[in-house]
């Protein structure tokens, strides 16, 4: 069977059925890859993940209005449901559910999910209402497809957290699996507004991971973690770019603040700009 492309629930309880129908799929588990489109590599490594551990893979594509602030690139966000769906198809894909705002968001929806403490920090402090958002969506998606699995970036390692948070805390029934953050040859990690970046702003986007990997080295060998901090805003903000919203060191579990280091599971967060291009990273200090 080809891809199937869904747009509301019931197409998608239909869809996810009609899998099941097949001879080997009575007991087929299914495994959900939320995205908004602009499908690159590391939604491809998202979707060959679920293929290992899922028997119906669902990609969904949904631009979400409650995750984008004002004066933010709602509007203007990548777009291409020909192209993505493609995509989605030749990476072994499934079934893709592209609601509308409509479907999703009925005029009488009033209901938003919040998690205070993960939301707070890092992203949190400079997108009031993003994770609200997020939280809201998946919450949605993962009840609406019943998913057994759903499938998640570490480079958006706030985000995977509060998934976690919410899935364990509604004792939704599925299980979140991670995947390392994929990176380009120069370690740039993939993102959708990459594509926003024209060569010579391309050039100084290169330079953050290689800062992190400094940074996160010279904490390792012993080095102060307010000064390595320190030097790592300045290296970034030399390189070129034009503004810092935060570089800190946090914990893996529950993102506290780190100022010593210790054994403990800790990376190192930061969001910077280069004009009106924002980019977010992070890295494992080990």
């Amino acid at each position: 069977m080809t891809i199937e492309i869904v747009r509301n629930v019931f197409e998608l309880e239909a869809a996810i059925a009609r899998r099941r129908m097949e001879p080997t799929n009575a007991a087929a588990t299914v495994g959900i890859v939320p995205t908004m489109g602009s499908i690159h590599e590391a939604h491809e490594k998202l979707i060959f993940t679920a293929r290992k551990h899922s028997d119906i893979v669902v990609a969904t594509i949904f631009v979400n209005p409650k995750q984008f602030g004002t004066n933010e690139d709602f509007d203007t966000y990548p777009r291409d449901e020909e192209k993505d769906t493609s995509k989605l198809e030749a990476a072994g894909c499934h079934i893709v559910y592209i609601p509308s705002i409509e479907n999703i968001y009925p005029s009488n929806f009033d209901l938003s999910i919040t998690i205070p403490k993960l939301s707070s920090v890092l992203c949190g402090r400079f997108r009031k209402y993003h994770f609200q958002g997020v939280a809201t969506i998946v919450a949605k998606l993962l009840v609406q497809s019943r998913a057994d699995y759903g499938f998640f970036g570490e480079k958006d390692f706030q985000q995977l957290l509060i998934v976690e948070k919410l899935v364990n805390g509604l004792d939704i029934p599925c299980k979140i699996i991670s995947i390392s953050t994929v990176r380009d040859k120069e370690g740039l990690a993939i993102s959708s507004r990459n594509r926003y970046l024209e060569k010579d702003k391309k050039l100084i986007a290169n330079n953050l991971y290689k800062i992190l990997c400094e940074a996160s080295k010279n904490i390792v060998t012993g080095e102060n973690i307010k000064l390595v901090i320190d030097k790592a805003k300045n290296n970034i903000l030399e390189s070129g770019f034009t503004k810092l919203d935060y570089l800190e060191i946090r914990n893996e579990k529950d993102l506290g603040e780190i100022k010593t280091y210790s054994n403990e599971k800790s990376r190192i967060f930061v969001a910077a700009y280069i004009n009106s291009i924002r980019l977010i990273d992070n890295i494992a200090i080990e």
